[in-house]
């Protein structure tokens, strides 16, 4: 279906995120935060890590353990992930290993003559392999998606330390195209925030008004985990409050426009032309009414011929140019 921007609905927009942190920061409960006890969520339970959030956090979500790609596969295809909001991938760099796994049993081409793991082409099917499985869910499934990361310590060029997310191949660079927001999660005067904006020792990635230093609560019996739910809904009235922003400008641009092409059906020769350059600046414009408006202007008077005289001040015929 095609629309004109203006006609777009947030409402409902998908998100994708990506979590990181060290274990134990609290990364799989705070992904499982879109709804009541990790309701409408699926988590694909790569690395078996689901009994350590509490229970109450945990009840309500729909949880892949599969053993195999090829088991993966086959939940990811199934009704029960169709049915969900948002599905999380815990972690993204056992995920890697799983496909690893696969890519060494049914590809040959992801082994050396020696049986052993080919680097380069190995993780030429790993990294096709994820990104697929990133457009199934983003474009045909049309559900959030959220990537769970360790953080990994490395050191810059200057020897300080800085956190990436821990991951083996290319992918977890790649990942961050088509990220809505990153989080990296820390401990900050004894809480745990999540940081959206990039610093000098760790990427993130922020938008639609979601951005800074974000404090994670902590959870007492009875509070709702709802800090994506919530992260989510910010971004889309976020999104929408641009949009019916526009309503205003919109209604002023058709009107112009609508004008506009009134004037230029009636431009025939230099003196009307003439007429229609001198009156189009003096309109009340919005948008980009005013830059379509000329370009309309000089395809038109071109189309006949016309040239605009600085000396006369005026169009004129081209044969009338010396």
């Amino acid at each position: 279906m095609i629309q004109h921007g203006y006609e777009m609905d947030f409402t409902s927009q998908r998100f994708g995120m990506i979590i990181y942190g060290a274990p134990g920061i609290g990364k799989t409960t705070l992904a499982l935060s879109d709804g009541f006890g990790g309701a409408n969520t699926l988590l694909l339970d790569v690395e078996r890590g689901v009994g350590r959030v509490n229970a109450v956090h945990r009840m309500n979500a729909s949880v892949l353990t599969a053993g195999t790609y090829e088991e993966l596969l086959e939940d990811l295809h199934s009704q029960e992930a169709r049915a969900v909001n948002t599905i999380v991938v815990d972690t993204c760099g056992a995920m890697v290993d799983l496909i690893k796994d696969w890519a060494f049993r049914t590809k040959p081409e992801a082994r050396t003559k020696e049986g052993t793991w080919n680097n380069m082409k190995g993780h030429g099917f790993v990294k096709s392999e994820i990104e697929g499985i990133t457009r199934y869910i983003k474009t045909v499934l049309n559900k959030n998606v959220i990537y769970i990361f360790h953080s990994d310590e490395k050191a810059d060029k200057d020897g300080n330390p800085i956190q990436r997310l821990r991951c083996e191949g290319s992918f977890k660079n790649t990942v961050w195209t088509g990220i809505d927001f990153g989080c990296y999660v820390q401990m900050l005067g004894g809480k745990r925030v999540a940081c959206f904006s990039p610093q000098d020792d760790f990427f993130a990635k922020g938008c639609h008004g979601i951005e800074g230093q974000i404090v994670i609560p902590d959870l007492k019996p009875g509070q709702p985990n709802d800090f994506v739910a919530k992260l989510f809904a910010k971004a889309r009235a976020n999104m929408q409050a641009e949009q019916d922003a526009l309503a205003p400008d919109l209604e002023q641009y058709t009107k112009a426009m609508d004008e506009v092409r009134d004037i230029i059906a009636q431009v025939a020769d230099p003196m009307t032309a003439t007429a229609a350059a001198k009156y189009i600046p003096t309109m009340t414009h919005a948008l980009t009414s005013k830059a379509e408006a000329s370009a309309m202007l000089k395809e038109k008077t071109k189309s006949l011929g016309l040239q605009w005289s600085r000396e006369a001040d005026m169009y004129i015929g081209i044969s009338e140019v010396k």
